[in-house]
């Protein structure tokens, strides 16, 4: 007999037809002894089983993540759109002990589905991906935390590859039930943004921790002779780049998993969805960069450690890390929400690459050109397909409408991903339209609307309205 956990529902005892025997011919006594026996032989070979007698012994963790729409930025005068999970890109790193229970709370404050796919051993109510949190709705996800390691976490709705560009991601660490020695602790979580296509295999930012080069204004401090342990997870969509530290050859645990031999390195690659645990150390005072290998040297990941001898007066776990172990995620999190800034009523901004010679438009982009073509009339337009592709050059089809007044305007996406349809001046907004779906608004008032996508601002429209006759 076992504990079997499953999910949310409640626990259920599972009696074998030899146990039920037991309990009949020899009473509650021999029935015990029995149950401990098998409880005992369940362990031996079976994952669920084996931590079931521990479970009840373990640490219940209650965390809330939250699914917010807000903008932020991600480089110098960079704002631009997120979704995320607590309002920072990436969202809270995640820590349990290995067989604690975790509770992870859901709510989705935004007008799309959302989830949280933990990376892990999980059974499939909580690996989210089938269970799509519709907007304000909620979820429970209740787990078992392991195995021991660098995990992570982020939405899985369809593209999952724009939801998690978007912000949606974080970093779950796991912590072995034997504390591992002492160091000095950071994560590092590698996301993507581009400004022009979130869908691109080629993005225009690569970010440590959500903002272009951040540690090299803001250096990870270190001490000589210390440990440096790096939880390291990549959440980009890019092809696997060498992480390299300079000045040492550092030990790295393959795939960020505790039960792996560590591996004494150069450089190592962690592909999209990988990750690794990498432990550093110097003997020598400097600034010792690290970076990823390749172009993401120039697209957001300079970075370095700057190493300095601890004063006589060092406190043991405070300064240094000799017996204790330094934390810095707290020191991350708040240099992270310091950078981004965030602010949902923030007006995006362009990328600085766009160049300072083209006028302004709708939250500070580039405006379209003017079509130069006269209206057409319908009242039927289309978002066209790879509208979400500014290079593409498609967007509403046709751009420029003529309508009456009574009459009804219809939207319909024909693109892969989601679009609105919202006009300058507050007269109509279309919250969210999915692939297929469509949007309509009667015009009641001769007048000319301009409208825009608000996901890509550089799709813009023009409905003309004249009385009918």
């Amino acid at each position: 007999m076992g504990w079997r956990y499953y999910g949310k529902k409640s626990k259920k005892l599972v009696i074998s037809a030899a146990l039920a025997s037991a309990l009949v011919m020899a009473g509650i006594a021999a029935a015990l002894v029995s149950i401990a026996g098998a409880i005992t032989a369940a362990g031996n070979g079976d994952d669920d089983h084996m931590h079931a007698a521990a479970r009840e012994e373990k640490t219940t963790i209650h965390y809330t993540l939250i699914a917010q729409e807000t903008t932020l930025e991600i480089a110098p005068d960079v704002r631009v759109p997120a979704w995320t999970y607590n309002g920072t890109i990436p969202g809270p790193t995640l820590r349990a002990t290995e067989g604690d229970r975790v509770v992870l709370h859901f709510i989705n404050e935004t007008p799309l589905p959302h989830t949280i796919h933990l990376h892990g051993d999980h059974d499939e109510q909580d690996d989210g991906v089938f269970q799509e949190v519709q907007p304000n709705g909620t979820y429970t996800y209740d787990f078992v935390a392991g195995p021991a390691g660098a995990l992570m976490y982020h939405c899985h709705v369809m593209p999952v590859s724009q939801h998690i560009r978007m912000g949606l991601y974080g970093a779950f660490i796991v912590d072995p039930e034997t504390p591992l020695p002492p160091a000095r602790e950071y994560v590092i979580v590698t996301g993507e943004y581009d400004t022009e296509n979130q869908m691109t295999d080629q993005p225009e930012y690569i970010l440590f921790n959500g903002y272009a080069d951040q540690y090299w204004n803001n250096p990870l401090p270190a001490r000589t002779n210390e440990t440096v342990r790096i939880y390291y997870v990549n959440l980009g969509g890019s092809p696997a780049f060498g992480f390299h530290i300079h000045g040492t050859i550092f030990d790295t645990y393959p795939s960020g998993i505790l039960e792996n031999q560590p591996l004494k390195v150069q450089t190592w690659e962690v592909g999209a969805g990988n990750a690794a645990i990498f432990e550093a150390r110097w003997p020598w005072e400097g600034r010792y960069l690290f970076h990823l290998h390749g172009m993401p040297e120039e697209k957001g990941t300079m970075a370095y450690f700057d190493v300095t001898d601890a004063g006589v007066d060092a406190v043991d776990g405070v300064d240094v890390a000799r017996s204790k172990s330094i934390d810095m995620v707290p020191w991350q999190n708040k240099l992270i929400k310091d950078l981004q800034k965030a602010d949902a009523g923030g007006k995006v901004s362009f990328s600085p690459a766009a160049g300072g010679n083209e006028r302004v438009g709708h939250h500070g982009l580039p405006a379209a050109e003017d079509a130069g073509s006269e209206s057409t009339e319908t009242t039927e337009i289309l978002i066209s397909q790879d509208s979400g592709v500014r290079s593409s050059g498609n967007t509403f089809t046709p751009e420029t409408v003529l309508a009456r007044t009574g009459d009804t305007i219809t939207w319909t996406n024909n693109d892969s991903i989601p679009h609105t349809v919202d006009s300058t001046d507050g007269t109509f907004s279309s919250g969210y339209i999915m692939k297929g779906q469509s949007f309509k608004y009667t015009f009641t008032e001769a007048g000319t609307y301009e409208y825009y996508c608000t996901l890509h601002p550089w799709m813009e429209g023009t409905v003309q309205v004249e009385e009918k006759k």
